[in-house]
């Protein structure tokens, strides 16, 4: 049986590792005999991340030339000469439509007995359609060529367009499973686009299945040293979300200055996200920077693994981050864990966490838009911190419930399965 799993833009993210890992775990306890293709943005980087027996990795050619196979070069290099020549002439180019065109069909694999797209918040309008068109085209090789696809622990939305809005609807059409990680986008789905919930499951998103590996947290953060609080800041919010970069960078600031000198602890910025594009270590020391390098702010720029990172975050006592499985690290080890958030997902999975709690998600997510007035967010941060043992309690009982869930995916996929069993 041959796997292929898509949706992967790399490694480098530490969140695209900790929804991979376990997926791929998941798959070999269950079909011991698989072999897995994983097409990336970053083969060689993610196989040396993750090298398993009967795993491959594949080139993702989307930055190289806006599709899953890099084009002949001659094809990109007349691209670009009627791309120049449209410019110098003052023709404007043509807007994306979001169709998925018979190019965005060429896969960097040639079959598959299953495909699955991986998790996350690839299907939405906040990346741009030529970047949603890119991970339903998939989907629409899978349906082509009669092969079984699953969608799974999406967040889906908001779509801000109709091509959007149009390509996924295909994708709803297209795919024998999709699976969702919270419910705010079941909600979205079925009253703003009629979508169908019982094709619509809620499980969770797979990264709760990943285990922490503490080895390096417990060298570098001792208990003796007093509380420490984990804060993942992102290097491209500001750009997703149009404020202004600058801004948001102060704002942080302002915040770990208060969060010492109030607070009496120490902080470990955990920086997620290292792509050449988005690398949260930049802005991360640009701040400990402007903080005189205070020894009592440490940025943990190593190469460290999503596990590892999950192992720093699960030594903290609390949790503040933009980066979203920087935060399901923290919900998933049973942290007081507080999301910033600029789309459906943060206050989705919190609420999903915290339900049946009698707490409201709302009371401890951060709009992204919330943080630059750094004075109202420390009262709210304040307030948190000191019932962050309460709120630990209720999030340690709610991760075990997503842990269950999320083995769900791979429950529903046997059954995709099982008819060529």
């Amino acid at each position: 049986m041959k796997i292929v799993i898509t949706g992967v833009t790399g490694f480098r993210n530490r969140g695209v590792e900790a929804l991979v890992r376990p997926t791929v775990e998941q798959l070999k306890s269950r079909y011991a005999n698989a072999t897995i293709q994983i097409v990336s943005r970053s083969p060689g980087y993610d196989e040396q991340r993750l090298n398993t027996p009967h795993t491959s990795y594949l080139q993702d050619a989307f930055y190289q030339g806006g599709h899953w196979v890099q084009p002949p070069l001659w094809k990109n290099m007349m691209h670009m000469v009627t791309t120049r020549t449209a410019q110098k002439l003052g023709i404007a180019a043509s807007a994306d439509d979001g169709k998925i065109k018979d190019s965005d069909l060429q896969m960097p694999f040639e079959s598959a007995d299953l495909v699955i797209v991986s998790g996350g918040d690839l299907f939405s309008s906040d990346y741009g359609t030529t970047s949603l068109s890119h991970f339903c085209a998939p989907v629409r090789w899978a349906k082509k060529h009669g092969v079984p696809v699953a969608l799974i622990g999406q967040s889906v939305g908001r779509f801000k367009n109709d091509a959007d809005i149009s390509l996924w609807r295909q994708m709803e059409e297209d795919a024998s499973l999709i699976t969702l990680r919270e419910a705010h986008t079941q909600s979205y789905l079925a009253s703003q686009l009629g979508s169908r919930v019982d094709r619509l499951p809620v499980t969770a998103d797979t990264a709760f299945l990943l285990e922490a590996d503490t080895t390096f947290a417990d060298q570098h953060l001792p208990a003796a040293d007093g509380p420490w609080v984990a804060l993942s800041i992102s290097e491209s919010i500001s750009g997703w979300t149009g404020l202004s970069y600058e801004a948001h960078k102060v704002a942080w600031k302002q915040l770990i200055q208060t969060m010492l000198d109030r607070w009496s602890v120490r902080v470990a910025i955990i920086p997620h996200v290292q792509e050449n594009s988005a690398d949260d270590r930049l802005i991360s020391t640009k701040i400990a920077r402007e903080l005189g390098f205070d020894k009592r702010v440490r940025v943990f720029a190593e190469d460290l693994s999503a596990a590892e990172f999950k192992g720093l975050v699960s030594r903290c006592d609390m949790v503040v981050a933009e980066r979203m499985h920087a935060a399901i690290a923290g919900l998933s080890t049973g942290r007081c864990t507080v999301p910033i958030g600029y789309s459906i997902k943060a206050e989705g999975i919190t609420s999903a966490v915290l339900e049946g709690s009698g707490l409201d998600a709302s009371d401890i997510v951060v709009p992204v838009s919330d943080l630059l007035d750094a004075s109202a967010t420390f009262d709210k941060l304040d307030r948190i911190w000191k019932q962050r043992t309460a709120y630990a309690g209720a999030i340690s009982q709610g991760a075990a419930r997503q842990k269950n869930l999320a083995l769900q995916n791979f429950e529903m996929i046997g059954s995709l399965l099982a008819p060529k069993a």
